[in-house]
């Protein structure tokens, strides 16, 4: 029994959400904000990335661990009363050449509050330095070393770049008896070869990235490889059987057919696809949960899905409903 999203195999289950009261106002002093720290550090790109990422604020009484094992880099962000056996494992977003998981821990930390989960975030290579395939094959290290840290179960959470990462290693499953019970990404950027409709179209109004900005992070990344790998590009790959995706994207995104394509394809495939698209919201606004009420009602709903996906084995005589204070250790048995 899946849980408590009722979706319907071979279609997505697509909802179109509005952005909450005072949000655009809000969301214009964002992009003032960002545009400020882009002119502080305006001659290194790494460090204006890294300082917005990091504007997220840290979430309370969640405590905070830098991982150095076995060649994977990243931080732990667990809370006080983490479920047993439980995890989650997030790739971040930066076009493969930007973002490091300690400036995502304002996000991850909020993550680790809504869900009650520990989360772990993964360093990972980015290019020019080391280019395509080192950031998914970082990640996959990274996967087998997060499944041997006693986790039976876990999600898998990733924004952008870390979105399609995220569903490039989805595509593979270990022979790890961890269980990947669900996957949520926000943005994710799923074709490398740019070929959606909203990516060319004219009336797509983004305003945070353009085409050749874009074209330019791939073209870097890829160094020559074919687009279309679904290494680069999970859209040209995606399998029979993987577990319930929730994907969230903003309705004016040059990448809002990265999702839509995505939906539409595994769900054809028979996964169990949400699919919300954020009229008039901007790349990856969840990670402005700090800001915009919009975001945290967002990460609340990618909280509740992650909630409903796990199994009952991990929940023996722990049936719990809408408690949003204690989801990880959530199950659901509506059908």
């Amino acid at each position: 029994m899946r849980g408590h999203y009722s979706l319907h195999r071979n279609n997505p289950d697509v909802q179109h959400r509005s952005m909450q009261p005072g949000d655009g106002e809000r969301q214009k002093w964002l992009f003032r904000r960002n545009a400020l720290l882009n002119e502080l550090y305006r001659d290194d790109r790494r460090a204006a990335y890294a300082a917005m990422a990091a504007q997220t604020p840290l979430a309370d009484e969640i405590a905070i661990e830098p991982v150095a094992a076995d060649a994977v880099r990243g931080w732990w962000a667990r809370p006080p009363h983490a479920a047993s056996g439980k995890g989650i494992f997030f790739v971040h977003g930066g076009g493969f050449h930007l973002g490091d998981a300690k400036s995502y821990l304002g996000f991850v930390s909020q993550i680790a509050a809504l869900t009650q989960c520990a989360v772990f975030s993964v360093d990972y290579a980015l290019a020019p330095e080391r280019r395509f395939p080192a950031a998914i094959d970082d990640v996959r290290k990274a996967q087998e070393w997060f499944e041997s840290q006693d986790i039976h179960e876990y999600s898998a959470i990733g924004d952008s770049a870390g979105g399609g990462l995220v569903l490039a290693m989805a595509a593979h499953p270990t022979d790890s008896a961890a269980r990947l019970s669900s996957v949520v990404v926000f943005s994710p950027w799923t074709d490398l070869s740019n070929s959606g409709r909203s990516f060319r179209d004219p009336d797509t109004h983004d305003p945070i990235f353009t085409p050749a900005v874009l074209d330019g992070l791939a073209a870097s990344y890829l160094d020559g490889r074919n687009a279309r790998d679904p290494d680069a590009s999970p859209l040209f790959g995606i399998p029979k059987g993987l577990p319930p995706v929730y994907i969230q994207v903003g309705s004016e995104e040059l990448l809002r057919d990265d999702s839509t394509r995505y939906a539409e394809l595994a769900a054809a495939k028979g996964t169990d696809v949400r699919l919300d698209i954020y009229d008039d919201l901007h790349h990856v606004f969840q990670r402005d949960i700090g800001v915009l009420d919009t975001a945290r009602v967002a990460v609340e709903r990618a909280s509740t899905f992650i909630a409903s996906s796990w199994s009952e084995t991990l929940n023996v005589g722990r049936t719990v409903r809408n408690q949003r204070s204690t989801p990880c250790a959530q199950t659901t048995t509506q059908s």
